[in-house]
């Protein structure tokens, strides 16, 4: 089965009205495009202070655009409960309905320190007419423990994994190559294309470098670092089924040392 995608990158507003409608935006060109399933930035709508004061729930504005455009949209934002306050991902279908559900696990160190955020602890397939989509958000996946999440995404069979991400970057060392080869790394080792989305929120040294990643071929398609862009690919589902009959009889058994 092919699917085409489109990985969004662009400077997100703050505020809910205007990330909002900025994000309905990209969502209709990459709809005008043909994809069918659209990666925005991490924390594409609303803003960290804003929604732990009033506790507004970003969820159906997701889910208006993705009907609208009739695409399965990904991304995140800060949502408060209860339980605390946790950056809150979701994969919503051109129905409304969330097919995927993922609070961020690994979170920045501004995000603990200033913010209170507090990080999650379970990954989740869901099923969907695109084939299993799962979740992930930035630092979750290029850190030291990112290898054991990939591992247990290959084990779920998951197909498209999707990244909203922010890219930070140091100006004192250039991250580049360092966080492309761990989302990289990621597409090999769960099996499953990788989609990743940047930020171009340059006040913050983030930068873009967007990526469309194959499990097979390695990356497919990488953006600019500093242009807004639509990254837009067909996906050949076909290549993840051939991935893993290849490591059914190639890889070890089990663990030497």
């Amino acid at each position: 089965m092919k699917v085409k995608v489109a990985v969004l990158q662009y400077d997100c507003p703050e505020g809910t009205k205007e990330s909002t409608s900025r994000l309905d935006e990209m969502v209709g060109r990459a709809a005008k495009l043909g994809a069918k399933l659209v990666v925005a930035p991490e924390t594409a709508v609303g803003e960290a202070i804003e929604t732990k004061k009033t506790g507004v729930d970003y969820l159906p504005d997701l889910a208006a655009i993705a009907r609208r455009h009739k695409v399965h949209l990904a991304t995140s934002y800060y949502k408060k409960e209860r339980s605390g306050f946790f950056e809150q991902g979701y994969v919503v279908g051109p129905d409304g309905k969330p097919v995927v559900d993922h609070r961020k696990i690994y979170l920045a160190k501004p995000e603990i320190e200033n913010l209170g955020v507090q990080g999650g602890g379970q990954l989740k397939v869901g099923g969907s007419r695109l084939g299993k989509l799962g979740m992930l958000m930035c630092k979750d996946g290029f850190n030291r423990y990112s290898h054991f999440l990939y591992e247990r995404f290959n084990e779920l069979g998951v197909e498209i994994i999707c990244v909203p991400s922010w890219f930070i970057g140091w100006k004192e060392l250039d991250t580049h190559q360092y966080v492309k080869g761990l989302f990289t790394y990621g597409a090999f080792a769960s099996r499953a294309y990788v989609l990743v989305s940047g930020s171009l929120n340059e006040f913050l040294n983030s930068f873009g470098r967007s990526l469309i990643i194959s499990p097979v071929r390695g990356v497919l398609k990488e953006g600019s670092p500093n242009k807004e862009e639509i990254l837009v690919e067909e996906l050949d589902l076909d290549e993840v089924r051939q991935a893993r009959r290849f490591d059914s009889w190639w890889q070890p058994k089990e663990r030497v040392i």
